[in-house]
């Protein structure tokens, strides 16, 4: 991957502090979200590699990734990811969008903007009394799965996109999931996202992975060339501060490995600030020791114990003759294979999207193929999205297999 798909950073991209120090090192990776349709050692990669932003320097503590990435190659034609294959992650999804209604009561002709929307999956479960757009660049590659009463503007956020199309309405509602964390500039997004927004009643919605709790999951497939930033909530409280918005609720949940969702608004809207849940949770992350390296770590210290147990239980596996692929073609699966170097131990990967069908893993090669196939024809099955472990093993598809998971710690089940 040459200099001109990535550079390297030389500032906080929160707070601008230029003391930076290294925290984890996943070393150079091919780009983890793309699906080649043909082997190509020649394809992009880049360093993985985290830094976090020194507090004794009178910097925010941000931890985020060392280089920026191009978009346009991560978000092309190969990208892989759609939401609406995934029954986890709809049902998230749709009760995100029942405790949201209860929360804010939206009337006819109310805008309603999910920035990153993929294939609308989200916002199909809005009425079509409202005006209901995606602002994605991948939107219409997946524009067939949008709802007929949702629109999608095939672009990157902006204000200017905004207004643009809706001139002066505000929004009484942006939703944000997942993507946050893609940001090279977080400050100035939120800055616009209240720019767009309602100023006396509007909200937004964020999700995305919350760094402790993906440090207590031993989540490092979470860092992928897409996520610049991994937050707490004192980085998100730096952010929303500088950008004139209060957090008036959070929450979290298992998405991702672990997710905090977040509520704010116009600091003069209507809502009051959770005030004392917010120094709680503030305080719950000083006592993590999250100031210092120390925790990244002991970090470095289980990812490493886990791959070692992990690998000891494949090599079992194949000693004793017994055929392996893995299920899910993700972008955090491809980063646990080439982290792991496992993939001469997996012949195959199943997935669910016939999309990638023949297309194979970026770096490692394994080639993709349609899930129902690959059950039918293995012993035991690496489960790359581990964090959607209650969907497998309750699932009556997999009843009788051998579901191997690698993460929180490796573990071997027969699903029963």
């Amino acid at each position: 991957m040459g200099n001109d798909k990535f550079h390297k950073i030389k500032k906080c991209r929160v707070c601008h502090n230029e003391n930076l120090f290294t925290v984890l090192d996943l070393g150079d990776q091919y780009l983890s979200g793309i699906f080649p349709k043909e082997i190509d050692p020649n394809m992009y990669r880049g360093p993985l590699k985290l830094v976090k932003c020194d507090e004794t320097t009178g910097g925010c503590g941000h931890v985020q990734l060392e280089h920026t990435f191009d978009l346009p190659t991560m978000y092309g034609d190969d990208y892989g990811y759609r939401s609406g294959l995934n029954n986890s992650m709809i049902k998230h999804l749709q009760s995100k969008y029942e405790s949201i209604v209860k929360f804010l009561k939206l009337k006819d002709n109310d805008l309603v903007i999910d920035i990153a929307g993929n294939d609308g999956t989200f916002l199909g479960f809005f009425p079509p009394n409202l005006k209901l757009v995606s602002i994605d660049p991948t939107s219409k590659k997946f524009s067939k799965y949008y709802k007929s009463h949702v629109d999608y503007i095939a672009d990157f956020f902006s204000e200017n996109i905004v207004k643009s199309h809706f001139q002066n309405q505000k929004a009484k509602l942006v939703t944000s999931f997942s993507m946050f964390y893609d940001l090279e500039d977080p400050c100035k997004f939120a800055k616009e996202v209240n720019n767009v927004l309602d100023p006396a009643e509007g909200l937004w919605v964020l999700e995305q992975s919350y760094m402790p709790e993906m440090l207590k999951m031993n989540s490092f497939d979470t860092v992928c060339h897409e996520h610049l930033s991994y937050y707490g909530m004192r980085q998100l409280k730096y952010i929303m501060d500088q950008s004139e918005f209060k957090v008036v609720d959070f929450d979290f949940n298992d998405v991702n490995g672990g997710s905090i969702s977040v509520v704010v608004a116009n600091k003069n809207s209507k809502y009051n600030e959770c005030t004392d849940r917010l120094s709680r949770l503030l305080q719950d992350e000083v006592e993590l020791g999250l100031d210092s390296a120390a925790p990244w770590e002991d970090f470095q210290v289980r990812i490493d114990d886990c791959k070692n147990k992990f690998v000891d239980i494949l090599k079992e596996l194949k000693t004793n003759g017994l055929k392996i692929a893995a299920l899910g073609a993700s972008t955090k699966g491809n980063v646990t294979l080439q982290t792991w170097g496992i993939s001469d131990y997996i012949d195959v990967v199943g997935d669910v999207n016939l999309e990638k069908n023949g297309s194979y893993t970026p770096g490692t090669w394994i080639p993709i193929k349609d899930e129902d196939s690959v059950l039918s024809e293995y012993d035991v099955f690496i489960i790359l999205p581990w964090h959607f472990k209650k969907f497998f093993v309750n699932n009556l598809k997999f009843k009788g297999k051998q579901l191997l998971f690698p993460l929180p710690t490796p573990e071997l089940v027969t699903v029963s």
